[in-house]
């Protein structure tokens, strides 16, 4: 029997994480929340069941995954969320994902890591990350809570990522480089040295923009 579980957000990425959680045999969705839509059939039966504060007002134990990958929006929700114990986030783990040595690898509450990715050894995740599809994470590599990691990222080994950081799509990350709080990574960037808290790199080799310093 599957439990249920709800989908805070209601965009595009709401719609891939309901496909994710589809092919899982442990979950089924029952609908969204969300704060921009009306109550309303969003996709497949479900509805929008709500705005994120009916979430945090229900007195019943649930469980939520946080669809969300702009990560400034997500802490927010984060903070919204956390006046209520009783919502609960499982990990979702597609099941086409490799995890090569499951015993070794952490993922924090609500992490989500999607289809096509690989994680090798020895890796550490965060609270409510998001792997999003087919990146690769290598050997010894932390990763702090809120991250978001968008599609066909390659992480090497020994790199450590702070908190609410974002990785743009296809983005390099080259071994033993750390990355700040807060940093952004622009897509298709090659990061070949450590980047500072709350800055922007972009372009190969990655340097900080203007704007960011």
């Amino acid at each position: 029997m599957k439990d249920d579980i709800a989908i805070i957000g209601g965009g595009g990425l709401a719609r891939e994480i309901l496909t994710l959680i589809n092919a899982t045999q442990n979950w089924q969705a029952i609908g969204f929340y969300d704060d921009r839509l009306d109550k309303a059939t969003l996709s497949k039966k479900l509805s929008v069941l709500g705005a994120i504060d009916d979430l945090v007002r229900q007195n019943k134990n649930c469980n939520a995954v946080l669809a969300i990958g702009d990560v400034l929006a997500k802490a927010k929700i984060i903070r919204q969320l956390i006046p209520n114990p009783r919502i609960q986030y499982p990990v979702l783990v597609h099941p086409l994902a490799i995890l090569q040595d499951v015993s070794s690898i952490q993922i924090g509450s609500g992490a989500i890591v999607t289809a096509g990715c690989i994680l090798t050894a020895d890796i550490s995740i965060g609270e409510h990350v998001l792997i999003n599809l087919a990146c690769t994470i290598g050997h010894g590599t932390q990763i702090g809570s809120g991250c978001s990691i968008m599609p066909g990222v390659n992480i090497a080994g020994e790199v450590v990522i702070g908190n609410e950081v974002l990785i743009g799509s296809g983005a390099n990350i080259l071994s033993g480089v750390k990355i700040g709080n807060g940093a952004r990574v622009g897509s298709g960037a090659v990061v070949t040295k450590d980047v500072k808290a709350n800055s922007t790199v972009i372009g190969i080799p990655a340097r900080e923009t203007q704007s960011s310093k």
